[in-house]
């Protein structure tokens, strides 16, 4: 089986979550026996099936020539919008507008062989703002490497020459990602907050810069594959993502695998990942960011059962076969 994988042409420029989906899943389906190729402009044929990650209009041509060929299109749809009711009903009318990215994401969803959302509650949106029916979505959880379990904590802090316990967030600077709330929540505790990232909307990194007081070290990006990204996550004591939404954040199922007690938002898919195993904020709540914080904190945590939780359900591993599955089921009906 040969396969296509478009991702967007500005998504490596800030590799994230995304991009860590698609090139794990890739690889993985390499180990099943898939040929995996990505779509680049000098791409000249497509494979047996194209894999779109992301609601991006970008795809919309490529979707017409698998349309007019009679090659069949499966999306992850990476799509999760903040609660908020206001700008909620701007992305609902949008979507059922004449005009914009919205209508042609629409089209091109509800055209395409199957929608791969990453959790029930994302499939729940995209059944509701681009009215697709249940029967055209198969829920793929997204995963993570079992060697985040085995990171050597001495690493990260030999090179950072941290020697206390620590909080960490991991993730691009921005409002989404909810770091100046975070870096609000723990002024005045004492305790050190670790912030790996890219300092994407300088804007947004001013703002955390300006709030943030001794006790909060900024760093920079580390690569995927660094040894270092892994030791950071075995060496930090809390791991808190209360981001504004998460699909459900692929760093917290990093930390998890890790050890790490975690705090997550409940924003998006997290608890049908982490169950009882994290604790869940309001990421409005400067006050609740807090006292979670302060409760995983000073908890005994279990992170071997966490740990165990993750292997068992969301390794990428798990994560191709069941996304092989889908391949095979769309072939097969094609």
């Amino acid at each position: 089986m040969r396969v296509t994988f478009a991702c967007p042409l500005h998504g490596y420029l800030y590799y994230g979550g995304a991009q860590v989906q698609a090139d794990k899943t890739a690889e993985e389906l390499a180990n099943l026996g898939v040929e995996v190729e990505f779509l680049t402009p000098r791409t000249s044929t497509l494979g047996d099936l194209v894999h779109c990650f992301g609601p991006y209009s970008q795809y919309d041509l490529v979707m017409k020539m698998c349309q007019s060929r009679g090659i069949p299109v499966v999306c992850s749809t990476i799509f999760y919008i903040e609660p908020k009711t206001r700008q909620f009903l701007s992305y609902w009318l949008k979507a059922r507008s004449p005009w914009g990215t919205h209508k042609t994401v629409r089209r091109m969803w509800q055209h395409s062989s199957l929608l791969l959302p990453n959790s029930e509650a994302e499939a729940e949106q995209v059944r509701f703002v681009y009215g697709v029916s249940r029967e055209q979505i198969h829920v793929v959880p997204n995963g993570v490497e079992a060697r985040f379990a085995e990171g050597n904590p001495a690493l990260f802090r030999d090179k950072f020459g941290i020697r206390e316990p620590f909080v960490l967030n991991i993730g691009r600077v921005e409002d989404r990602k909810n770091q100046h709330r975070l870096i609000q929540a723990l002024k005045g505790t004492g305790l050190k907050l670790v912030l790996i990232g890219k300092e994407w909307h300088q804007e947004y990194s001013a703002l955390c810069r300006r709030e943030a007081d001794g006790n909060v070290l900024f760093l920079p990006p580390l690569a995927h594959d660094d040894p270092l990204l892994a030791s950071a996550y075995a060496a930090c004591r809390v791991f808190a993502l209360p981001s504004l939404v998460e699909t459900p954040g692929i760093v917290a199922l990093e930390a998890g695998i890790a050890g790490a007690r975690v705090i997550t938002t409940p924003i998006g898919g997290g608890r049908e990942y982490f169950g009882d195993h994290a604790l869940y904020v309001n990421p409005y709540s400067v006050s609740d960011i807090r006292a979670k914080v302060l409760q995983a904190w000073n908890s005994a945590g279990d992170g071997e059962a966490l740990q165990q939780h993750i292997l068992r359900h969301f390794t990428w591993r798990r994560v191709a076969e069941k996304t092989l599955e889908v391949y095979e089921r769309v072939l097969q009906r094609k």
